[in-house]
């Protein structure tokens, strides 16, 4: 059943923590869905391939988030006063660190994980160079991408943009084979032989990720949109 934003009900109830490529961004982003029952298999193989249902990346496991709110206020002193004059600036949303873990038990988590690797490494980089002139893409910067979580009153569709990604490929943990299709360059050869049916690479079974996000909220929405009034209400959501 769909509710008055377009979401099914089963989705409403899902607060896990989810990062998305906004839906007009679908189709760039992972590339348009094949009809060829042929191409279809082969793109079961693709690194993303695992994201693209859900638009994104939903954190298997609970992060944990350090909120901080900020109000800037410039303070003016007066000869012989006791006390200052602060005078409001402006605001600031918090940045928002996500700590999350994630372990791969078998292949198809495996898959995921370097799905998830591969996303939040693509998500971090901009249109550059000569390809991006040949494809009219030049200039496009990475991506700004939907953060949810908790429900309307925590984090719902918050646009935000991926300042930085951490993690540690450790070595006392085991890693899991994950194979791909092959991955065909003109201009680099890999260093890693290929079967003839694909690639390989290895994820660890056990991750840690620090994603820190920032809200990216454009002009128009924030001069059109916001409502401080009905933001006390409970009814701006998506503002945090």
């Amino acid at each position: 059943m769909a509710n008055e934003i377009g979401k099914s009900e089963k989705l409403d109830h899902d607060w896990r923590a989810r990062l998305q490529v906004m839906r007009n961004n679908v189709e760039e982003f992972f590339g348009a869905s094949s009809q060829n029952p042929d191409e279809a298999t082969a793109a079961k193989q693709d690194i993303l391939a695992p994201l693209k249902n859900d638009r994104g990346i939903i954190f298997h496991y609970q992060p944990s988030i350090f909120i901080a709110y900020s109000a800037t206020y410039d303070t003016q002193t007066f000869q012989g006063s006791n006390y200052p004059l602060h005078t409001y600036m402006n605001s600031m949303p918090p940045t928002l660190p996500i700590q999350v873990p994630y372990t791969a038990t078998n292949h198809e988590e495996a898959r995921y994980l370097l799905a998830m690797m591969h996303f939040l490494k693509v998500s971090t980089k901009a249109q550059f160079g000569e390809q991006s002139v040949i494809t009219s893409k030049f200039g496009r910067p990475p991506p700004v991408l939907e953060f949810s979580y908790l429900g309307p009153h925590g984090y719902d569709r918050v646009p935000v943009v991926i300042n930085d990604v951490n993690f540690i490929m450790m070595n006392n943990v085991d890693y899991i084979p994950v194979h791909h299709k092959k991955v065909v360059d003109e201009n680099n050869v890999s260093a890693f032989q290929s079967a003839s049916d694909g690639m390989t690479t290895y994820v660890p079974t056990d991750l840690e990720f620090t994603i820190t996000v920032m809200p990216q909220y454009s002009p128009r929405r924030i001069r059109r949109k916001f409502d401080l009034d009905s933001m006390r209400q409970g009814k701006n959501i998506g503002f945090i």
